[in-house]
């Protein structure tokens, strides 16, 4: 059995933006009256929903969801503005020519605003490489008190009839092995992201890696072999 579909996480999997994402959480936390993380404390307390991030640090759900255009927009000023000069990860152009090279379908599963995550894409001469792109369509309140990602991939499966058996999904967060465990696929975590590896340790994912090189090699003859006559 070959893999047909490779799902990826955008924000810290393929983007490195994991200091603009701790610097604009820092910004919602001083706006919420509440003192700067450190990076490692970010990492050891970012979740999703982000209600947990701010949570964990000072500002309770209520007081968050009932100030969350002031906390919302204070860590997306400082995130846009910081993320301009993230680049694309090392080593994410070649594992996704490697892919589409093998035809091998690849999808953007995010939970960043869908029209911000296109542009993100465009900037970084990625977007025409994928064939799904999912993102949050709204930046409110309810996006940020729960996760959608399981119904928007069930929906790309049901749609194009893939089997969660030949896709795999790789990311910096605590999601893609629930999604993974959810679906029954396999789950690969990157360390450089907005999760510290010590709690990916103790996910349920499958692989862990520090470099995008050391992803090729996992997926094997499996992935390489996928849209071969």
């Amino acid at each position: 059995m070959s893999y047909k579909l490779a799902v990826f996480d955008w924000n810290g999997t393929l983007i490195d933006d994991l200091h603009a994402n701790w610097k604009g959480a820092n910004a919602s936390l001083v706006a919420g009256g509440q003192p700067p993380i450190t990076l490692e404390r970010y990492r050891d307390t970012m979740d999703f929903p982000v209600l947990h991030l701010y949570a964990r640090n000072g500002i309770d759900p209520d007081t968050y969801l009932a100030n969350f255009q002031e906390y919302g927009l204070a860590f997306l000023n400082v995130y846009r503005e910081e993320a301009k000069a993230a680049p694309l990860r090392e080593g994410a152009m070649e594992v996704l020519d490697a892919l589409l090279d093998r035809g091998v379908a690849t999808m953007v599963l995010s939970n960043y605003v869908q029209h911000e995550l296109e542009a993100q894409m465009a900037q970084r001469h990625v977007l025409g490489k994928f064939k799904h792109i999912s993102g949050n369509l709204a930046f409110n309140e309810r996006e940020h008190s729960r996760t959608t990602k399981i119904e928007r991939l069930q929906q790309v499966l049901d749609d194009h009839g893939y089997a969660p058996d030949e896709a795999f999904i790789i990311g910096d967060s605590l999601e893609e092995p629930d999604i993974a465990q959810h679906f029954g696929m396999m789950c690969v975590s990157v360390t450089w992201g907005c999760i510290s590896p010590e709690r990916l340790k103790k996910s349920k994912t499958h692989h862990m890696i520090d470099e995008f090189a050391s992803l090729l090699p996992i997926l094997g003859a499996r992935s390489l072999k996928a849209g071969a006559p």
